[in-house]
């Protein structure tokens, strides 16, 4: 039998009734003859994109032991379960038990925030268009970044005109 964890996420309706979404996959190990060495809440969050009309999820994180040829089954159960809408399995064979009790009992990692730390308007950690180094010294492009190639002084001429002129 192998190691393996497993990422269930379940029915947000489950969220308030945690024992039920735990024997939801109590059962469904179960079938595939697994032995059940943990099961975490990973509490309710938003889905990334809506999976079968929910826009929410429960999170629960397992770890368990079973015969690899019965993670097939496992999914496919899973895919025909009504309140669960996803899992992944790992392989977790080179865990020690210490490190699986010490996933356990950790904190859920934080909900990942559109907005990164600079505030709304810029998300994650795209660059800023302006923030880009100069562009002067491509050969297609004058020293201002147009298409002419005109040399930096004749563009300032231009601008040396009184207002007056121009009226």
């Amino acid at each position: 039998m192998k190691l393996y964890e497993g990422m269930f996420l379940m029915d947000p309706a489950l969220t308030a009734d945690w024992p039920s979404a735990e024997a939801e996959i109590q059962r469904m190990l179960g079938r595939a003859e697994a032995k059940v060495i943990g099961i975490k809440n990973w509490d309710e969050r938003k889905l990334a994109y809506p999976i079968e009309k929910q826009k929410r999820g429960l999170y629960a994180l397992t770890y368990f032991e079973a015969p690899a040829e019965k993670i097939t089954a496992l999914e496919r159960d899973v895919q025909l379960s009504e309140k669960c809408l996803r899992a992944l399995f790992l392989n977790r064979e080179g865990m020690t038990p210490e490190e699986v009790e010490k996933t356990l009992a950790a904190e859920p990692p934080k909900p990942v925030s559109r907005f990164d730390e600079r505030g709304p308007g810029r998300p994650f950690d795209r660059p800023d268009r302006f923030d880009r180094p100069d562009r002067g010294d491509r050969p297609d492009r004058g020293p201002r970044g147009g298409r002419d190639g005109a040399p930096e002084d004749v563009a300032v001429e231009a601008l040396d005109v009184p207002v007056e002129e121009l009226e």
